[in-house]
């Protein structure tokens, strides 16, 4: 994939291929130099800031520099005073080019803008990055938990295959939303953020037997529905086409530069009237994209086509016809800081690729869930998604006693605790529901799973308590580690732990609070930006 995503870069020059983050921390600014010398010392641990794509398209080999120029590649914007002067430097910085030789990424420090904060760009090309990619480089650069290990994915069957295929085929049909001839794509983007409390996302979907990822696509075909309805009649009132970014990344391939991710096709449900029936109709849609067998097919495809059968297809997709809106999702579980400066929230941004008309990636850190839109500038209204996705958020169903403002997370980013009285009790945590989460999320066989058996004799590895860890913040915004989950000595204990947390208030803390939280940076349906 990052070859034709090189290629790609080379055949439009002019379309930029710049993905990143912006990390908002609180404390003492550092000196351009301080950062530099942070950077240094990490940069035999990272091989994806230190190798870059050489060569003519698909015939492009990796290159090593284990030096890079840090003068030219870690940078300083002092700003004046006022958030708006953030929010406008962020915007030019999305778009200015990236360094033209060696390694394709740089990091700028932004500091001024108001006492006590300063902010940290983190750029690159996504022919070397993708989204778990970048994650990898800020635990690297800036975490506070070793990365987790996890284990091989299960076999895929024939059917996993085969669907595969047959997903990847229909993203790419015909589907004439965008081809306005009045109003053709230009090319020509905006950029825009809105942030949200990732708790409404949550809360609304796994009532429903979703995710926070499955929230945030309901809520964006909320706000699409409006906006069809209001400035693009060609897609009103009929599902979207949309696909969704998917990590395959390996264990082993935790480190290593390139673009390791493939899209499944998100019909985004703009027909639903009731945000209940768009809830089910994505956690329906999404389902299949988070099956670990169907996560194996799409790799083996991957490696096995071709890159020129990949760029046949990305061709195939950037046609106005055919064109779609690209979606991705991104949730960092650990608390990140530089050296004690805590990161309060995390801005991702993407590229829009060629003849398409947004692309939307959402990242959810520390209690806020930020959203990138990058849309089109041709289409009428389609730059105020940002606005329309708070009104679509107001929307959704509220749990009982549920205090927080609607659409408006605090400045920090940062939840307040709840008390435990004012917590969801929609679901019940009891043995049924562990024994299921580990049976679905972790492929463990039912049979030896018993209150009774221990761990090892239930077959509950690292593995399956990273995915009960992330499945029970997930779905019930319960946080607790996973080495609070393995001290459990027996199936019983486990289901009593995670009983007695959720009944507790501090799991409503965000992993920051909590301080160095070692879970897994998961991919959900769509990880990559």
């Amino acid at each position: 994939m990052d070859l034709t995503m090189h290629d790609m870069a080379q055949a439009h020059p002019s379309i930029s291929q710049t993905i990143g983050v912006i990390l908002h921390l609180e404390g003492t600014t550092p000196t351009l130099g301080e950062l530099r010398t942070h950077v240094a010392s990490h940069l035999g641990h990272e091989p994806r800031v230190t190798h870059y794509l050489h060569g003519p398209g698909l015939k492009a080999r990796w290159r090593h520099d284990p030096d890079p120029d840090l003068n030219h590649r870690v940078r300083e914007q002092h700003l004046p005073s006022g958030e708006q002067h953030l929010e406008a430097a962020l915007t030019d910085l999305v778009a200015h080019p990236l360094p033209d030789t060696g390694p394709l990424w740089d990091m700028w420090l932004l500091t001024g803008d108001a006492p006590g904060r300063y902010a940290i760009c983190l750029r690159a090309h996504h022919s070397t990055q993708d989204g778990m990619g970048l994650i990898g480089t800020l635990t690297t650069l800036f975490g506070t938990a070793p990365a987790p290990t996890t284990q091989p994915a299960p076999r895929a069957g024939a059917g996993a295959y085969l669907g595969t295929v047959r997903s990847m085929i229909a993203a790419s049909a015909t589907n004439n939303v965008w081809n306005d001839n009045a109003l053709p794509l230009t090319g020509q983007r905006d950029i825009s953020w809105a942030h949200v409390p990732t708790q409404r996302l949550r809360q609304a979907a796994t009532v429903r037997g979703g995710d926070t990822n499955d929230g945030f696509l309901a809520t964006l075909s909320g706000a699409l529905r409006t906006w069809t309805s209001q400035s693009w009649p060609r897609g009103a009132d009929r599902p979207l086409p949309a696909i969704t970014m998917v990590n395959l990344r390996r264990a082993e391939e935790h480190d290593r530069p390139g673009n390791y991710c493939t899209f499944a096709p998100a019909p985004l449900p703009c027909h639903e009237p009731t945000v209940e029936g768009r809830l089910d109709h994505v956690i329906a849609a999404t389902r299949t994209a988070k099956d670990p067998t169907r996560h194996k097919a799409m790799r083996s495809v991957m490696d096995l086509v071709p890159a020129r059968a990949f760029q046949a297809l990305a061709t195939r997709l950037t046609t106005p016809d055919r064109a779609t809106i690209t979606t991705s999702y991104l949730a960092i579980h650990r608390p990140l800081r530089y050296k004690q400066d805590p990161v309060t929230r995390i801005q991702p941004f993407n590229w829009l690729p060629r003849h398409q008309p947004a692309s939307i990636v959402a990242c959810s850190y520390n209690g806020t869930t930020s959203v990138c839109f990058v849309t089109d500038a041709a289409l009428p209204g389609l730059n105020q998604l940002p606005r329309l996705f708070h009104d679509a958020v107001d929307q959704l169903p509220h749990p009982p006693n549920d205090r927080q403002v609607p659409g408006q997370p605090p400045h920090t980013g940062v939840t307040p605790p709840r008390p435990a009285a004012d917590r969801n009790t929609a679901t019940v945590i009891d043995f049924a529901l562990i024994k299921k989460i580990l049976v679905q999320q972790g492929s463990l066989p039912a049979a030896p799973i018993t209150p009774q058996a221990t761990q090892a004799q239930a077959g509950i590895d690292s593995l399956a308590v990273a995915l009960l860890s992330m499945s029970l913040e997930d779905r019930m915004g319960i946080v607790i580690t996973e080495h609070e989950l393995a001290k459990a000595p027996t199936v019983a204990d486990l289901v009593n732990l995670v009983a007695q947390q959720a009944a507790s208030p501090s799991d409503h803390e965000s992993p920051a609070e909590q301080g160095p939280h070692p879970q897994a940076d998961r991919p959900h349906a769509v990880p990559e930006a």
